[in-house]
């Protein structure tokens, strides 16, 4: 889908402050031949296309990772990538073509003097998205990580979680959940075969104290997961 991604970015690149993206290639992965077929450059190539945005990569292993642009009039004080889940948490559960998971980090984006902290997450698949051991660790990490602290916050991303698991409990009772605020019913597309009976991966979730002034699921299929936007005051 990288055409009618191409097409996605540029139509928003205007009216988006932020762009937060997940499972973003950098470089070929560690077995060259594996990642062949892929978009190797897709970090570079969106940099190029948002010239009013500077990227930042987090690599959770070689070739793929997390990536977030930020427009150059927003003050980026510092960003930071936390460890969630390491590749000895991970090492067990194998990918359909045996290979194992990789890391799973959390990049955070601390802007304009901390006044807020913008996370991008992509969290552990498997599983029929429901609890595992290994996501209640992933989440309880997440929470050390906003527990410490004292900002507005915003976490979006792929947590690869359904609405209903205690995981996503757990978070929200320390934040707003907007998708269960705004009753979505899915963040999936036709492209994913199991859309209809795994209707979530996406969320997006906010601080108490922030003001949300518009959430939705964007309906543009340039992925087999729909795009969040939101807008806060």
């Amino acid at each position: 889908m990288s055409e009618p991604l191409k097409i996605f970015i540029k139509q928003h690149a205007d009216k988006t402050d932020i762009f937060c993206f997940q499972e973003v290639r950098n470089g070929y992965y560690g077995d060259k031949e594996k990642g062949s077929n892929e978009w190797v450059n897709m970090f570079s190539d969106i940099e190029k296309m948002l010239p009013n945005h500077k990227g930042y990569f987090s690599e959770m292993s070689q070739g793929v990772g997390i990536a977030s642009f930020v427009n150059q009039n927003i003050k980026v004080e510092k960003v930071d990538t936390h460890e969630i889940l390491s590749k000895e948490d991970t090492h067990h559960i194998k990918m359909e073509d045996g290979w194992s998971y990789y890391a799973r980090l959390m990049q955070s984006i601390n802007l304009n003097d901390g006044e807020l902290i913008v996370h991008n997450f992509h969290g552990i698949p498997g599983d029929l998205k429901k609890d595992t051991p290994e996501r209640k660790l992933q989440t309880d990490r997440i929470l050390d990580v906003i527990n410490s602290n004292n900002e507005s916050q915003v976490i979006v991303g792929d947590f690869n979680l359904n609405i209903n698991t205690e995981a996503i409990s757990k978070i929200e009772e320390k934040m707003r959940n907007l998708i269960k605020e705004k009753n979505i019913k899915t963040t999936r597309n036709s492209l994913y075969k199991s859309y209809t009976t795994l209707p979530y991966a996406d969320f997006a979730f906010v601080s108490k104290d922030i003001e949300v002034k518009d959430f939705k699921v964007l309906q543009d299929e340039v992925s087999d997961h729909l795009a969040l936007s939101l807008e806060i005051k």
